[in-house]
């Protein structure tokens, strides 16, 4: 059973990256500390898609997931614990998730975008991509 459940959570993990991975302008980014990785895509409107994933964590914890957003402008928008990600009993755990950014008229792309997973007061995670293009 926990055989299936790992191999099932490995299957979604490679799926929902290669999704995301197939448009043009997706990144891989390592999580610092060096746990996992986020891959952040961009689709029309400016919505960013992001899959967070815990390799090397601790098991059965939970971790609140934000965004942070900044535009060509400088200016910044933050999207505080819109998912939580759980690791399973061998410290590994993923979750996507979707924000709706608000990029002005003409902007081309993200200046960066951060996805954090946090457990309260720690550890910390965090991916940043830098330039994200705009579809």
């Amino acid at each position: 059973m926990k055989k299936l459940m790992i191999i099932t959570m490995l299957l979604f993990v490679a799926v929902a990256t290669h999704a995301l991975a197939e448009g043009k302008g997706s990144v891989r980014v390592p999580f610092d500390p060096d746990v996992g990785w986020a891959v952040i895509n961009t689709a029309g409107s400016g919505i960013v898609i992001a899959v967070a994933h815990v390799e090397n964590g601790l098991p059965n914890e939970e971790f609140s997931v934000s965004v942070r957003v900044r535009y060509e402008d400088g200016s910044t928008d933050i999207y505080e614990d819109i998912a939580t990600l759980t690791t399973n009993g061998q410290g590994k755990g993923n979750v996507q998730v979707q924000v709706d950014t608000n990029p002005a008229a003409g902007d081309t792309t993200l200046r960066r975008v951060a996805v954090r997973a946090r457990k309260a007061p720690n550890p910390l995670y965090v991916a940043v991509a830098w330039d994200v293009p705009l579809k």
